[in-house]
This record gives structure tokens, C-alpha cells and sequence, in this order.
């Protein structure tokens, strides 16, 4: 079946349950081959979570240059923020632990639509204060804070935020003029969420990222990170959202999620954001989309694309 049947049959299924789907595409070794369009232009929208894997090449950028290290302890980065008493797990959490969502923190804490999102102004101040209940690498759980950190990690050795720092490391290298990305009330990167791409621009970063960061020939991203990003590192079988999907809780890399098989892996955002990066072939499907009902999004997503891609 061709790659647009495969999207019509997609959009379709969407329309019958009334889900908004704003775009979705196909690539296949950086040529388009199927589209879906319910706005008139390709505007720039939040990819929500999606974002995380950005935040995963900087760190594997940032590693290449000296800047930070995967088992270098955040407190030696943050020396300031530490607490006189920091207790027996914070002072062991490692760039890696932030890395692959085992840092050990005991609840999720903010962003996405909490309050405490447009109340907290010093976020590393309130990661700091967070209570630690495990030891590091041994427990998994998803929190916008660990990508937030690594992304504050990367703007202090860099003396300059992540905007900034991948500006001409990544983002230009793959055809994303002037990026967008929100700041948090200090004028930290939200990292974990908060940049604005448009659909064409999002599958360039997934053509890239299937190409264990090759794009087009050159390196954006050292190979040898991407390889290790986007294997299994970590156990998220405890993250089954509600519907249940059969694409859920496969492994976590890097901020890279596993799909099924252990084969490919994609990164997701709330409201429908998928950008799923399959290496053989380079085959890209990304969607992006503004629905509560994301989590059946991705499943028929699953049956009528991936599962026959």
C-alpha cells in the first residue's frame, strides 16, 4: 500500500471519532511521500514533549565539545543551589539519571498546565528543593524537570541558552530558521516543552535523528551518542496511559522513547505531537495535532501507519 493510502486511511479514522489532527506526514530518505494538511498554511506550532529529543542531541553536541559529561553529577554543575542538608540521593544524580528519567525524584513536579507553572519563578531552585525518595538509575519517572536541567546544565558550561547553543549546531544545520522556544521566568529554555516548529520542520529533525544524527550528509549529532540515545537504558513499562496502547512502555533511551520491536523509537507531546524515526530506510512519520484525546491519536496512528510502514 502506498504511503498515501496509508495517511488518508489515518486521517479518516480520525475524522469518524471527531479528533483534531492539524498535519501529518510521511518522509522516506528525506523525500515526502505522503501529507496531510487541515490548515491552510504550515504554521508554527508547540510541539509539547516532542522536544525532549532536541534537548537529547544538545547534550550529545554538548558531550562532544567538553562541555558536560553523562556521569557528572548536577550538583558539582549547580554547587549553589545545593542544600545544607542534601539528603542521600540528590547528591548522586548524574547528568545521565536526568537523561533517562531516573533521577529518583518522588513526584513528577510542574510545567505542562500546573499552577505552580505561573507561580514558581526559580525552577532549578524548586528542582534542588524537590524531595529525592530513590537512588538514582533505579526507578524511572517521567518529569519535565529532568530535561529542563539538562538543558540548564548545558547553557552554564556554554554561557549561553539552549536556544542559543543549537542555533547554529543543529538548528540551522537542518533548515530551521529563527526557531522559537519559550523561556522560563528566569530566561532558562523550557526545554521539556514549549518550542514551536512547523510539520516540515519537524520531520527534518526526524529524517535527522533516524540518520543516528546524519543529515544529508553531514554530522549533525555524533553517531555514536544517537546509537546509545535511542536503545532501551531505562525500564518505562510502568507508563501505560489510559487506552492502554500496545506502543506504550517499551524503553526509554535518552529522552528518546523505544517503539515496539526495539527497532525504532519516536518522541511524543501532549494534545497528539508524534515524530516517529525509523532508521531502516529513513523512514519518518510525524503528526502534530491539538486533541485531549491524544493517547487514541497514536493508536490509530499505530494500526493504520506504523504497524504497516
Amino acid at each position: 500500500m502506498k504511503d498515501q493510502q496509508l495517511m488518508d486511511s489515518f486521517i479518516s479514522r480520525i475524522r469518524q471519532e471527531g479528533l483534531c489532527v492539524n498535519y501529518a506526514q510521511i518522509h522516506r530518505a528525506g523525500e515526502l511521500t505522503a501529507e496531510y494538511s487541515r490548515l491552510p498554511s504550515k504554521t508554527r506550532l508547540n510541539v509539547w514533549s516532542v522536544s525532549k529529543g532536541v534537548v537529547s542531541c544538545a547534550a550529545g553536541i554538548a558531550m562532544s565539545e567538553g562541555l558536560i559529561s553523562l556521569d557528572e553529577k548536577i550538583c558539582d554543575i549547580f554547587p549553589e543551589y545545593v542544600p545544607a542538608e542534601p539528603g542521600e540521593f540528590l547528591p548522586k544524580i548524574t547528568i545521565r539519571h536526568l537523561l533517562t528519567m531516573t533521577s529518583g525524584l518522588a513526584e513528577p513536579l510542574f510545567m505542562g498546565d500546573s499552577d505552580e507553572k505561573y507561580t514558581v519563578k526559580d525552577w532549578i531552585g524548586h528542582f534542588f528543593s524537590a524531595k529525592f525518595d530513590k537512588e538514582p538509575g533505579t526507578s524511572w519517572l517521567y518529569s519535565n524537570f529532568n530535561t529542563y536541567m539538562v538543558s540548564c546544565a548545558i547553557e552554564r558550561r556554554a554561557g549561553m541558552n539552549l536556544l542559543e547553543y543549537l542555533r547554529p549546531r543543529l538548528f540551522e544545520k537542518i533548515g530551521i530558521g529563527n526557531p522559537e522556544w519559550t523561556l522560563c521566568p528566569m530566561g532558562h529554555v523550557y526545554a521539556a516543552n514549549g518550542l514551536y516548529l512547523t510539520i516540515d520542520e519537524l520531520s527534518r529533525f526526524g529524517e535527522m535523528c533516524a540518520g543516528y544524527g546524519n543529515y544529508r550528509g553531514a554530522q549533525v549529532v555524533p553517531e555514536s551518542y544517537m546509537r546509545e540515545a535511542t536503545q532501551k537504558l531505562a525500564d518505562n513499562s510502568a507508563w501505560v496511559l489510559p487506552a492502554n496502547e500496545s506502543f506504550a512502555g517499551r524503553g526509554y533511551g535518552y529522552q528518546f522513547i523505544q517503539n515496539p520491536g526495539n527497532k525504532s523509537w519516536r518522541s511524543e507531546g501532549n494534545y497528539g505531537q508524534f515524530c516517529v524515526m525509523i532508521p531502516d530506510g529513513k523512514k519518518v512519520v510525524t503528526v502534530m495535532s491539538l486533541d485531549a484525546n491524544y493517547d487514541r491519536i497514536g493508536t490509530l496512528l499505530w494500526e493504520e501507519v506504523i504497524d504497516k510502514l
